[in-house]
């Protein structure tokens, strides 16, 4: 900006040097030129310059060959202005020795150029004045505050200036945040603890009335159903406490994503009665494994093979499974352009009733996804429905198995 700004003063000066010259030289000459022409056609004699205005034979040889108008001669070292004006037959010349001006103009450059280094070099010094007192406080901060340091050790806050102000203001704002993050972990965790007992209870029960009821199929299917989502339910409350805790903290175990994906298509089959649906299950002939946590892991594909059995009224539900990534595509409703950015946003949902639900499922989807480093993505099918795509990124190639089944 420093050097922007001298330019511009710099080409003013000059502008404003050569406007000078022309008032000061040029129009002077060419003003008292025109009054010794006239003296001269009146034949009044005289001259305001004795030696500085020549008429036709007079005019020195150095001079003859100039063009009508004002010009810049340099004679013996000293720099003269000529104006050179025909008029009728009579050609006149008018001079000027300017030498002086012409020296005064010189310093007057160099000393602009001289303002012009000096300006930029004192720009340089006071930027880095202003980066060691301004800059380098503000780096420091941004520095603790990206290391994530405790409140009460961000540098700068005891100073009264505006980069004191900033770090109190990013203390105070790190202090809200990390408590509230530290009462949603207390939360989640008071929640899966206190329903942990009655889903025990609950467990407990379903499997006693499961060895008393050995004898009647009917009442023993639902005893049955009972204890599955009985397990289900705790799973989930499992998972949730987990996803209250660092990623860094979990450490996963060795899990069978064939056996699980395997689980879970087979317990959203049950919302395909009496839909015209076709829920289909590939894989490759390996088993597949990968390092993670069951219960996580188990919520994020659970919710993508709901969706794409909720969501689709006829036509077929395809789940594939690799060595790197999870399918689902669906033959659904599909989801509407105004959703698609936002799509794993909370309460985030389409409008009608074939889009009915609470909003929440992908959402989950997305946070269980990036608390285990994965990945999970979206892209609307050509003919009709969705296709979503989970891929285990964060896992390295030696935590992904194939292992003969």
């Amino acid at each position: 900006m420093a050097f922007v700004i001298c330019t511009f003063f710099s080409a003013t000066a000059f502008l404003a040097v050569e406007l000078s010259e022309d008032k000061l030289v040029y129009e002077r000459l060419i003003k008292d030129a025109d009054e010794l022409i006239v003296r001269h056609q009146q034949n009044m004699g005289g001259s305001l310059w004795d030696d500085n205005f020549f008429v036709n034979e007079q005019i020195p040889e150095i001079y003859r060959h100039l063009s009508d108008g004002v010009h810049e001669v340099k004679i013996d070292g000293h720099e003269t202005t000529v104006l050179m004006r025909r008029v009728g037959t009579n050609t006149y010349v008018a001079t000027s020795d300017t030498s002086d001006f012409e020296l005064t103009e010189d310093a007057i450059f160099v000393a602009v150029i001289a303002g012009f280094i000096a300006s930029i070099l004192l720009a340089l010094g006071m930027g880095l004045f202003l980066s060691r007192r301004i800059v380098a406080p503000v780096t420091e901060l941004a520095s603790a505050v990206e290391q994530n340091e405790d409140c009460s050790q961000l540098p700068l806050v005891e100073q009264q200036n505006e980069v004191g102000l900033l770090a109190r203001a990013f203390a105070n704002r790190s202090r809200q945040m990390q408590q509230f993050l530290a009462d949603e972990k207390l939360f989640t965790g008071d929640v899966s603890h206190e329903l942990r007992t009655p889903l025990t209870i609950m467990l407990g029960a379903a499997e006693l009335l499961e060895v008393r009821l050995q004898n009647e199929p009917d009442n023993l299917a639902v005893a049955q159903r009972i204890t599955r989502i009985a397990n289900e339910a705790t799973e989930r409350v499992s998972a949730l406490l987990l996803l209250s805790q660092s990623p860094e903290t979990l450490k996963g175990t060795l899990l069978s994503l064939t056996h699980l994906v395997t689980r879970e298509v087979d317990r959203y089959r049950q919302m395909l009665d009496g839909k015209p649906v076709q829920l289909r299950f590939s894989h490759p002939s390996e088993e597949v494994w990968v390092n993670a946590r069951g219960e996580l892991a188990g919520i994020a594909i659970g919710n993508l093979i709901r969706n794409a059995c909720q969501y689709t009224e006829q036509g077929v539900v395809q789940v594939t499974l690799a060595t790197d990534r999870l399918i689902v595509e669906d033959e659904g409703a599909g989801l509407p352009e105004n959703v698609r950015t936002r799509l794993f946003s909370r309460n985030v949902r389409g409008h009608g009733k074939e889009y009915a639900g609470s909003g929440l499922g992908l959402a989950i989807v997305k946070r269980v996804a990036t608390h285990m480093g994965w990945q999970i993505n979206y892209e609307p099918r050509t003919s009709q429905g969705s296709c979503f795509t989970l891929r285990f990124l964060s896992a390295p190639s030696h935590d992904i198995y194939v292992a003969e089944s």
